[in-house]
C-alpha cells in the first residue's frame, strides 16, 4: 500500500503525519526539534514508531527556512537537508522539500469555514492575492496568487525586513536591540523570543516591578508562554504591556505585507502564539494597528483579515503537496 509522509519542521517542534493512498491518517507524532542534532535523527525517531513492514513512498518536508530545489536549511537549527540523500538513506521513493509557509499557504485552501475566524470582513476580491503570516520561533510569510481557480503559493523571507518603529517607545526598543544584534528585523521581534525581549526592555525602561512568580515561571519553563499566561490569566501589568506592544508590532507588519501585495483576497494569521493569545488579537488594538497606514488607511479597511484556528494547517499543506506529487 502507498504511504504518504507529511512533515512540518519548526525551530521548536516537528510534526509528522503518515497517511495511506486514500488519505486516511495512520500515524501522527510531535517531537521536540531542539532534542535532535540533525533532521536524519528526528526522522529516524519517527520511523522507529512505525511497523517494520511500513514503506514510505513519498514525503513532503516543510521546513522553517529557505529552500532551493532539493536543498533546504532550517533557519533556527543547524539542520541542512538534501532530498536525494534522505531518499537514499531512508528508502523513500521521492522526497519534496518546501518552505513551511508554502505548505501553510496550500493548507489554507482546504480549511472549513469553522476553522477560520474573521477579524475584519473588508471587501474580499479573490482575483487579488492572499497572504499568510505567523509567529513562532520566527516570523513566516507567504503570498498566494490566484491562478485558474486555484492558488499558487510563493514562500518569502519577508519576516526579515527591517523593523520600523511607530512611536517613541518602539524607537527606543529598536535602539536597544541594535546594540545587541546590529540588524533588527520583524522576525527578531514577532516571535517567542521577541516577546521575551519586549518584556525585559519594558521592565528596565519603565522600571516596572517584576512579579516574582512570573520571573520564576520564566526561568523554569517557556518564558514567552509564561508572559502570555500572566498577561491573560493574571492581568500582570508588565506582561500585559509587553504582550500589547507585541500585538501592535505584529499587526503593523501584517499591514505592511497586505499593503505591499494589495492582498484583497485576504490576510490569514496562523500559529500557536496567536492561538494562545487570541483574545488580544480579537481586541480593537490589532485591527487598529493593522489599518493605520496614513493615506492608505481607507484601503486597508477593505482588506479581509482572518485567524486560522487549525494549528496543523502547515501539515495539511505538506500532505496536499505530497499527494499532488504522486500524480506528477
Amino acid at each position: 500500500m502507498t504511504h504518504v509522509l507529511a512533515v512540518d519542521v519548526g525551530g521548536t517542534k516537528t510534526l509528522f503525519e503518515l497517511s495511506d493512498a486514500n488519505g486516511q491518517v495512520t500515524h501522527k507524532l510531535k517531537l521536540d526539534s531542539q532534542r535532535f542534532d540533525t533532521f536524519d535523527a528526528i526522522l529516524t525517531a519517527f520511523i522507529e514508531q512505525l511497523p517494520q513492514s511500513c514503506v514510505i513512498n513519498i514525503a513532503c518536508v516543510a521546513l522553517a527556512g529557505p529552500v532551493s530545489g532539493q536543498y533546504g536549511q532550517v533557519t533556527k537549527l543547524p539542520w541542512k537537508l538534501d532530498a536525494r540523500v534522505i531518499e537514499k538513506q531512508f528508502s523513500i521513493e521521492r522526497v519534496i522539500l518546501c518552505n513551511d509557509f508554502e505548505a501553510v499557504g496550500y493548507g489554507i485552501a482546504g480549511l472549513a469555514d469553522s476553522e477560520v475566524e474573521t477579524l475584519q470582513a473588508g471587501e474580499p476580491n479573490q482575483s487579488y492575492p492572499r497572504v499568510v503570516l505567523g509567529a513562532g520561533t520566527g516570523l513566516g510569510q507567504a503570498i498566494l496568487i490566484p491562478q485558474e481557480n486555484q492558488w499558487q503559493v510563493f514562500a518569502t523571507e519577508g519576516g526579515h525586513v527591517d523593523f520600523a518603529p511607530l512611536d517613541r517607545t518602539q524607537q527606543l526598543f529598536l535602539e536597544h536591540l541594535q546594540q545587541r544584534h546590529g540588524h533588527v528585523s520583524y522576525d527578531r521581534i514577532v516571535c517567542g523570543s521577541g516577546l521575551v525581549s519586549l518584556y525585559h526592555f519594558l521592565r528596565d525602561y519603565k522600571q516596572i516591578d517584576e512579579n516574582n512568580a512570573l520571573r520564576l515561571a520564566m526561568v523554569n519553563g517557556d518564558a514567552a508562554s509564561a508572559i502570555s499566561q500572566f498577561a491573560i490569566e493574571k492581568n500582570d501589568i508588565l506582561a500585559n504591556e509587553a504582550l500589547d506592544m507585541f500585538v501592535r508590532i505584529y499587526a503593523a507588519q501584517a499591514g505592511n505585507l497586505a499593503l505591499t501585495t494589495l492582498a484583497r483576497g485576504g490576510v490569514y494569521l496562523v500559529g500557536n502564539i496567536l492561538l494562545k493569545n487570541i483574545a488580544k488579537f480579537r481586541s480593537p488594538s490589532f485591527i487598529n494597528s493593522f489599518v493605520e497606514k496614513g493615506r492608505m488607511t481607507m484601503l486597508m479597511e477593505q482588506i479581509p483579515v482572518h485567524i486560522v484556528l487549525d494549528d496543523e494547517v502547515g501539515l495539511k499543506g505538506a500532505r496536499f503537496l505530497a499527494q499532488k506529487a504522486m500524480y506528477n
